[in-house]
C-alpha cells in the first residue's frame, strides 16, 4: 500500500493520534485537527481549549490560506470603570536554568480563546472524515490518560506555581499532592467530555451555549475581564499568507497582524543573498548572527503598523502605559527581563499523499493558572504576556486581536527538469521570540545543507536577544570562537534546551512519480514524527 502521509507533533501521542486518523482514511487537515486536539491533554501545560493559534493550509492545487484563531482582547460590553477595576495581574517568577523571569497570570490575564472554533473551522473547510471520528483519539487520551515524557519535567518544574495555584489545576497536574513527573499518567476527563461536545455539537456551546456561560461566569466571579459578549462575538479570521522566496522555494507564513512571519521573511531575504551551503560551521554561524541582528535592528520598520484590520487605536488604561500594578510582591508588569516567554506553545504539521499540507501552531501563553471548573478548559494568560502587548497591558480595545510571534510555515518547490522532482514541507515551532530563529535555521539546514528533517531539527541553534548571541549547549567550540572573534557577545548554554524552541517538520517529495515522506520531531520538547 502506498504511504498515506506524515504527521509531526510535540508529543508522541499527539503524532500517533494524527497518524491513526490518516490510516483511517482522513486527509492532512483531519490529521492535524486530531493531533492538535490530542495535544490539549498530551501537552496540557502548553495549550488547551482556552488557547489560540494559527493554521496555515496549502491545497494540492496551490491555493493557500491562513486561519487566524488567535486570542482577542477581553472586555466587550464592560464599562470603562469596570475594566479599570479588573485590570490587575498576578506576577509569577519563572526560574529558568540561566535566569528568572516574571510572568503575569490570574483571571484578568485571560484573553478570548479561539481554539474550539479554530479546530471546527479548520475541519469544516478542509477535512474529510466526520469530526467525531477525527476527535475520537483525543477524547480517548483525555479520559484514559497520557504518559508524560521526560522533557515535560522541566516545564512542570519552572511552571509549578502556575500549575498548582488552585484546586482545579492541582487535580490535573498534581492529583496526588505533587506535580506529575515523567512516566506518570496525566488524566483530564473534563477535557474529554468537552471534546465530545465539540465532536457532536460543534463549537456553538463554547460561543453562546453552556460552556460559554460557565467560562464567563467563572472568570467574572474572580475578577476577570472576559464576558459572554466576548465569546459570542469571536470569529476565525481567514487571511492570505505572506510569501517569500528562499533557495528557489516559495515560503508561505503567518501575515500581519502577527509579526513572526514578517520577521522570518526578512531574515530569509538577507540570507538568500549568500551562498551558505559552502561555508564552514564558524562562517555559517556568523552569517546567521548577522542576519538575526540586522532583522532585530530593522524590526520597528518591519512590524510598524501591525494591527488587525478590525482594530481601533490603542488606548492607555491605568496610571502608566503598562496599566495598573500587578498586585502583590515582585516587579510590576512590563518590567524588563532577560528573556521573553518560555513559549508555552506547541506545533503540529501534516501532509497527505495528495499533497494537502497543514501547519498549526497553538498556545496558552505561559498559562493563566485558571482551569474553568467542570469544563476542561485551561485558559491562556495572553493579556499578561509582555511581548504580545507592545503598547502596554490592558491597552487594546476589547475584541481586538493580539499580535503574535507564532509562524506556521510551508515551503515548496515546483517540479523542474526531466527528473520531475517536487517538494513541499510544513514546519513551525514553539518558543516565543526563539521560534523564528528555529524556523529560519531549520530551513537553512534543509535547503542549504541538504539535511533530512530530523537532523535539521536536532542541529544546535543560535538566537540573538538584546545584543547577545545565545548558543545551544552542543554547539561546537569553533562556532563560539568564530562569533566572539567577530565581536559578538556569546552566551553558551550548557545543554540542549527548550529555550531554543520546539519545532516539528513534515516533508513530501515526489521523484519520478514516487511519493516519499519524511518528518522530524523536536527532542527539546519530546516531539515525534510518524510516516504512515
Amino acid at each position: 500500500m502506498p504511504p498515506r502521509g506524515v504527521v509531526a507533533a510535540g508529543h508522541p501521542a499527539s503524532a500517533r493520534a494524527g497518524a491513526d486518523v490518516l490510516e483511517a482514511g482522513g486527509n492532512a487537515a483531519d490529521a492535524a485537527v486530531a493531533a492538535v486536539a490530542a495535544s490539549l491533554s498530551a501537552e496540557a501545560c502548553l495549550t488547551g481549549l482556552g488557547a489560540g493559534g494559527f493554521a496555515l493550509v496549502r491545497e494540492p492545487d496551490g491555493r493557500a490560506e491562513l486561519l487566524d484563531f488567535f486570542v482577542a482582547a477581553a472586555g466587550v460590553g464592560r464599562t470603562e470603570h469596570d475594566l479599570d477595576q479588573r485590570a490587575h495581574l498576578h506576577p509569577y517568577e519563572v526560574p529558568f536554568r540561566s535566569a528568572t523571569q516574571v510572568f503575569n497570570v490570574g483571571p484578568s490575564s485571560c484573553a478570548v480563546p479561539g481554539m474550539p472554533l479554530g479546530l471546527a473551522t479548520l475541519h469544516e473547510r478542509h477535512g474529510r472524515l466526520p469530526l467525531a471520528s477525527v476527535l475520537a483519539p483525543a477524547i480517548a487520551l483525555a479520559h484514559d490518560g497520557i504518559t508524560l515524557v521526560p522533557q515535560q519535567d522541566y516545564l512542570h518544574n519552572i511552571l509549578s506555581g502556575i500549575l498548582t495555584v488552585d484546586g482545579p489545576m492541582r487535580a490535573i497536574f498534581a492529583p496526588r499532592g505533587r506535580l506529575l513527573r515523567s512516566g506518570e499518567t496525566l488524566r483530564f476527563p473534563d477535557l474529554g467530555d468537552a471534546l465530545e461536545v465539540l465532536a457532536f455539537e460543534g463549537p456553538a456551546p463554547f460561543a453562546t451555549g453552556r460552556y460559554a456561560e460557565r467560562v464567563a461566569s467563572f472568570l467574572d466571579e474572580r475578577g476577570g475581564l472576559l464576558t459572554r459578549e466576548d465569546l459570542a462575538a469571536y470569529r476565525v479570521a481567514i487571511r492570505e499568507p505572506i510569501a517569500a522566496r528562499y533557495r528557489g522555494h516559495q515560503i508561505l507564513t503567518n501575515p500581519k497582524p502577527s509579526s513572526g512571519g514578517s520577521l522570518i521573511a526578512h531574515t530569509l531575504g538577507l540570507l538568500d543573498r549568500q551562498r551558505l551551503g559552502s561555508l564552514d560551521a564558524g562562517e555559517l554561524a556568523k552569517a546567521l548572527a548577522r542576519a538575526m541582528v540586522a532583522t532585530d535592528e530593522a524590526r520597528p520598520s518591519i512590524v510598524d503598523g501591525i494591527r488587525p484590520p478590525e482594530g481601533d487605536a490603542l488606548r492607555t488604561r491605568g496610571d502608566t502605559p503598562t496599566g495598573r500594578d500587578a498586585g502583590g510582591s515582585g516587579p510590576a508588569p512590563g518590567a524588563t527581563t532577560p528573556f521573553s516567554s518560555p513559549g508555552n506553545t506547541t506545533h503540529v504539521c501534516a501532509i497527505d499523499a495528495h499533497g494537502l499540507t497543514v501547519s498549526v501552531t497553538s498556545s496558552c501563553g505561559s498559562g493563566s493558572g485558571v482551569v474553568i471548573k467542570g469544563t476542561g478548559i485551561y485558559m491562556n494568560n495572553m493579556m499578561g504576556e509582555e511581548d504580545l502587548n507592545p503598547g502596554g497591558f490592558f491597552t487594546l480595545p476589547p475584541g481586538e486581536r493580539l499580535t503574535s510571534m507564532m509562524a506556521p510555515t510551508i515551503a515548496y518547490a515546483p517540479a523542474q527538469g526531466t527528473a520531475r522532482t517536487d517538494v513541499v514541507m510544513a514546519l513551525g515551532s514553539a518558543g516565543s521570540e526563539r521560534l523564528r530563529s528555529a524556523i529560519v535555521q531549520i530551513l537553512v539546514n534543509m535547503l542549504d545543507l541538504g539535511l533530512p528533517a530530523q537532523e535539521a531539527v536536532d542541529r544546535p541553534r543560535l538566537h540573538h536577544h538584546r545584543g547577545t548571541i545565545h548558543a545551544e549547549g552542543c554547539t561546537p567550540d569553533e562556532v563560539a570562537l568564530a562569533l566572539e572573534s567577530a565581536g559578538y557577545d556569546v552566551n553558551p548554554w550548557p545543554v540542549t534546551d527548550l529555550f531554543f524552541g520546539g519545532a516539528q517538520v513534515t516533508v513530501r517529495r515526489t521523484l519520478s512519480g514516487e511519493v516519499v515522506f519524511d518528518g522530524g520531531g523536536d527532542p527539546r520538547r519530546g516531539g515525534a514524527a510518524i510516516v504512515v
